[in-house]
């Protein structure tokens, strides 16, 4: 079923029906983009990992939401679905004004895919996180609290004070001469419609009433009704105060089925859905913490119980049958023996069948997924002697082993295969891993040949000069740098070493930025602020050089990913290496700009700073709440 603004609304029963009679829920989302800036590296740690996602995704916004939900008829002893798509898409008024990035690829993907981007700006649902709702619940309640004798009154200006005239005079003759019982007064801005609320509402107050109305083309003009004895003004007030919460109510939106998700604490299902997780909570809940327990307390707060189906695909028994984990594959997969896909019907317009290809439709994403999760457990059910079809309680042993694990697609090849919300994540050692220094001209080929003695590599490239280097025979890892101890033509040295003096490099970078902001926003130093800027302008002149892909040697090709899809809590200042702006020239090489790298790195961590320092100044939370109040008090 699609659902957007128009019959949200009305849907939401049927919603809140189906999720409390479900065995489990499926979830699946799209974005208008997945990473900002550096990816994840294929060695990271989940920490490492969250850190990353957190960073460059969460500016991305979360724009098709699906939900199927798979509930038992116990009459025809199968299961049957409810499956929604929903278009979201966060309205500025009455909430608050949404600013977010866009990946040209992934849009690109989107539309490629038949997505509706018109239907989506126009019809989607609006959405907002629990402490905006609450600062806005209490401002509404506030300001309607308020009779208009208790406003500020505004002295009009002297400019203005001639067409405020006009107005009530045609409102006087509207009231003394005219039949209709509304007028319109339009080509007012703001202000204007302020200062006519308080001169109307007091020179008409037993006579008119005046109330705003947004046009189709959402121009705003002012309406004022006659007022009869059926339609007193009291009642007219109290049916404005209604419609206000009915707009709030509906900015609102799409959070309250994400709540019903979270509150009805059935088992949710997702394919490779960390990123489904962090744009959940970031976008519906509350924004994500910088701290990597917090994040996994919080996870596992709202959603106590998880299951990712590409984790479950990855390990026995299911690891050597399963040539890939894209979601098509998988479920092409799972359609042929030694697996079967179960019977799933579902009623008229309700949900989706197997005979429908609407692949990357939120939606069916989901349904997909679902049908995955329901084949892969009758198989375990078989292995183990057992006949039922129905799934059994998420923390039965079959499914203990794959429960609250989220499944990390980068790090997966590299002993780190998820994060654990439950408990300890796993920690591989990185001793047969190395950072690798080298010249500028050379290639893949000369490091396969530098480390040819040691058997296979993987290597993932930083810059032009530099990669990590990992073994496939980590037994001779001891050996790397005795081995290359007087090579004068490269540095090595290990990858924890590296990442040690990487992060005092981070620190002491940090440390440096804040110094010059300091002194650049320091009221009695304008001197100093000019040559800071000026500084920070000389440097960083670009360079032009060339960027290698990440491979892995001798091995098979890894499958392609999937693409899958957040209370308050401070944002980390820490700032991976962003990702180089690469070109492609006649040659075959790349070539970055480091000059754009300093631009990107520049200008994440002002966003940092200006987000850290909302997040831990009150006051600065209490201007915004009034900038709020005021300007919304004009309408």
């Amino acid at each position: 079923m699609e659902v957007t603004r128009k019959n949200f609304k009305e849907t939401l029963p049927l919603i809140s029906e189906s999720i409390n009679k479900a065995d489990f829920l499926v979830i699946d989302t799209e974005f208008t983009g997945l990473i900002n800036g550096r990816d994840v590296s294929m060695f990271d740690s989940p920490q490492e990992y969250y850190t990353t996602l957190l960073n460059g995704s969460t500016d991305f916004l979360l724009i098709q939401y699906g939900l199927c939900a798979f509930f038992w008829d116990e009459e025809e002893k199968h299961y049957k679905n409810d499956a929604y798509n929903f278009y979201l898409f966060p309205r500025g008024r009455p909430g608050p004004e949404k600013m977010f990035l866009c990946q040209s690829s992934s849009l690109d993907f989107l539309a490629a895919q038949g997505f509706d981007f018109n239907k989506l700006i126009k019809e989607g649902i609006s959405y907002m996180t629990e402490p905006i709702e609450s600062r806005l619940r209490e401002n509404l309640a506030e300001r309607q609290s308020r009779s208009n004798s208790e406003q500020e009154s505004i002295t009009i200006p002297v400019e203005q004070r001639s067409q405020i005239e006009d107005i009530c005079k045609k409102v006087r003759e509207f009231l003394d001469n005219s039949k209709s019982d509304e007028m319109e007064i339009d080509r007012c801005n703001a202000f204007i419609r302020r200062l006519l609320f308080q001169e109307l509402g007091a020179r008409f107050k037993n006579e008119a009433f005046v109330e705003t109305k947004v046009l189709e083309n959402k121009d705003r003009v002012l309406k004022v009704s006659r007022l009869t004895p059926e339609n007193k003004g009291e009642n007219r007030n109290l049916q404005k105060k209604e419609k206000e919460w009915e707009e709030f109510e509906e900015a609102v939106g799409f959070s309250k089925v994400a709540r019903m998700i979270s509150q009805s604490e059935k088992l949710v299902i997702g394919h490779n859905m960390l990123l489904d997780v962090l744009h959940t909570l970031n976008h519906f809940f509350q924004p994500l913490p910088s701290d990597y327990s917090s994040f996994k307390e919080f996870t596992h707060c709202m959603f106590p119980r998880i299951l990712d189906t590409k984790y479950m695909c990855s390990l026995p028994p299911f690891k050597d049958k399963v040539n890939s984990s894209v979601l098509q594959h998988l479920l092409s997969t799972l359609s042929e023996p030694p697996f079967s896909l179960p019977k799933v019907e579902c009623a008229a317009g309700r949900g989706y069948t197997c005979a429908q290809n609407k692949a990357h439709e939120a939606g069916f994403d989901a349904y997909v997924t679902g049908l995955c999760f329901l084949a892969m457990q009758a198989h375990l059910a078989r292995m183990r002697g057992e006949r039922g079809a129905r799934v059994a309680q998420a923390d039965a042993p079959p499914l203990r082993p794959f429960l609250n694990k989220l499944f990390l697609a980068k790090t997966a090849h590299q002993d780190s295969p998820y994060i654990n919300l439950t408990g300890p994540d796993p920690t591989p050692s990185r001793d047969h891993v190395f950072h690798l220094t080298f010249p500028k001209e050379w290639q893949r080929n000369d490091i396969n040949q530098l480390f040819s003695a040691f058997g296979q590599i993987t290597v993932q490239f930083l810059d032009d000069t530099s990669a990590l280097v990992a073994l496939s025979r980590r037994d001779l890892a001891k050996t790397v740098t005795r081995v290359f101890a007087n090579n004068n033509r490269i540095s090595i040295m290990p990858y924890v070493t590296y990442k040690l003096l990487n992060n005092k490099h981070q620190s002491e970078r940090r440390e440096e930025t804040s110094e010059k902001f300091m002194r650049l926003y320091s009221s009695d130093n304008a001197l100093a602020r000019r040559d800071t800027v000026s500084d920070s302008n000389a440097t960083g002149s670009p360079e032009k050089s060339r960027g290698r892909s990440n491979s892995v040697s001798l091995t098979d090709e890894q499958p392609a990913r999937k693409r899958c899809a957040s209370g308050v809590f401070q944002i980390d200042e820490m700032e991976p290496p962003p990702k180089k702006a690469e070109l492609v020239v006649s040659n075959g090489r790349r070539k970055h700009s480091d000059c754009a790298k300093e631009t990107t790195i520049s200008k994440r961590k002002e966003t940092n700073k200006v987000i850290d320092r909302y997040d831990s100044d009150s006051k600065s939370k209490v201007e915004c709440v009034k900038a709020f109040k005021e300007i919304d008090s004009w309408d």
